[in-house]
């Protein structure tokens, strides 16, 4: 007697998990986990016709009288009869809970289209997904990594995942074909490498103006951002979505993504980086195309030209700084030839070689170059003919502006600074010391003192006569007088 009490006890401990009991605030207790109670109990009851069918195939009395309602069709993540590999339809609709659950009257009005055969749907094969929640629910066995989540949050992640996956907003009939959870279980089964690579995906192709998250994945990203926010059980899939996001869209720190704020940004875009720097997205576009950051001529809108944030966040803070040629002429006291001359000599780069930019200059180089020379200068008066500019002593010993800076670094050249002139422009060389440099590299170069004429000598050097010669005629002086 004992035995049967105890039987009798575990049947309708059974029964009561197939049914669904309740577990607190919008909560069920279903098949030994936890369920929102949505997910359970809907106006909406359906079934397999065809198991309804069976039931009343051996009644003795009234067709519907045998008829028995399954739990597992309760559940709103199970599309398919797995036996009959029959779709579950709907058999009626009640609002009431006391009219949707008095199954005896509701069966006794749709008999008919049961056993007619009315409610039939087309068969279909129970895919991998219909086939590990039938296992789940029947006896809980669970061979693939899911096993250590639960029922309802796998379940509803496949459906959204679909759903992301297929672009579909709203499951409609799809809901019963089951092919949206197939869809999201192909991929949540392979665990959460492929979860991420198919959202990824997604993110690949949502490129539009306004393709932000909400938009590209859909009912996926509203339904973890708002319904499920405080599902811990959806933790480790929001997760995941996060950091695609965080991947994928040029977000920061103020944003909220999945109810968690972003701490660093990863991306930006053309439109933010011209928020955070103030420049014009045209302008960044050339600095950044140069910088291998975007690539030329990206056909998406400026707000999904993406690139990467940490990167390039030297640049980004440089671009803001950088200034015109007037402006950088003025910093360094040159004038507009000198400039020009460093430019062309390499001694000076603009920070882009994009000729549309019109501020490319740092100031930081030009007042590093003009503190360089200028750090062993002595003072020269403006009057004092000896001292000449670099760009002078270029011109008339043609020793290069790159020579005449090495020579002052390595002080083989002393270097003057005329007063009451600042910048590079006061910066002096004695012409006696240029003159110098110029006649060994003249030589080298293969020309014949013999055919240079007398009058290119008279520089600098005191003569009989009152002028000057050049430190290169000194070396061939007694050639010079001898042919006169």
């Amino acid at each position: 007697m004992l035995g049967h009490k105890i039987f009798n006890l575990n049947a309708c401990l059974e029964l009561l998990s197939w049914t669904g009991t309740r577990a607190g605030n919008v909560r069920m207790q279903f098949r030994g986990e936890l369920y929102v109670s949505r997910a359970l109990r809907n106006p909406a009851m359906r079934g397999c016709p065809v198991c309804l069918r069976e039931d009343a195939a051996g009644a003795s009395g009234p067709p519907y009288g045998a008829m028995a309602m399954r739990g597992d069709w309760q559940l709103r993540e199970v599309t398919v009869c797995t036996r009959h590999g029959h779709p579950l339809v709907p058999l009626w609709q009640a609002a009431a809970p006391r009219d949707r659950f008095d199954i005896g009257a509701r069966l006794r009005e749709i008999e008919a289209d049961i056993m007619s055969g009315a409610l039939d749907r087309p068969a279909r094969a129970p895919s991998a997904y219909d086939l590990w929640l039938d296992r789940r629910l029947e006896d809980g066995r669970d061979d693939t990594w899911l096993r250590d989540h639960p029922v309802f949050v796998v379940t509803t992640l496949c459906r959204l995942l679909g759903q992301a996956v297929l672009r579909e907003d709203s499951p409609g009939e799809e809901y019963a074909s089951g092919r949206i959870h197939a869809a999201g279980f192909e991929i949540v089964v392979d665990g959460a490498a492929e979860i991420m690579a198919a959202l990824d995906r997604i993110a690949t192709i949502s490129t539009g103006a306004w393709d932000e998250p909400q938009k590209a994945f859909g009912p996926l990203y509203t339904k973890l951002n708002r319904d499920y926010l405080h599902e811990s059980g959806f933790d480790p899939f929001r997760n995941i979505l996060r950091d695609c996001i965080l991947d994928n869209w040029p977000l920061g720190p103020g944003d909220v993504v999945l109810g968690e704020a972003v701490r660093e940004r990863l991306l930006h875009s053309l439109l933010t980086a011209k928020k955070e720097t103030g420049i014009g997205t045209t302008v960044l576009e050339h600095f950044l195309t140069e910088a291998g950051a975007i690539r030329p001529n990206d056909p998406r809108p400026l707000g999904r030209r993406l690139f990467d944030a940490q990167a390039h966040a030297g640049l980004l803070a440089e671009i803001p700084t950088l200034v015109g040629p007037i402006a950088m002429r003025k910093a360094m006291g040159a004038t507009k030839m000198e400039l020009i001359a460093l430019t062309e000599e390499g001694l000076l780069f603009p920070r882009t070689q994009v000729e549309k930019v019109k501020k490319p200059w740092r100031i930081l180089d030009g007042m590093a170059l003009v503190n360089e020379l200028s750090a062993r200068s002595v003072p020269v008066s403006g009057d004092d003919r000896n001292w000449t500019t670099l760009l002078l002593a270029r011109k008339q010993t043609g020793v290069s502006l790159v020579e005449l800076v090495e020579a002052v670094r390595n002080a083989r050249l002393k270097v003057g600074r005329r007063v009451g002139v600042v910048g590079f422009h006061g910066i002096v060389v004695r012409l006696a010391e240029v003159d110098r440099m110029a006649t060994p590299r003249t030589l080298l170069d293969g020309a014949k003192a013999d055919d240079v004429p007398a009058g290119n000598f008279e520089r600098n050097v005191p003569s009989a006569g009152g002028r000057t010669i050049n430190s290169y005629s000194r070396l061939s002086l007694k050639k010079v007088s001898l042919r006169a």
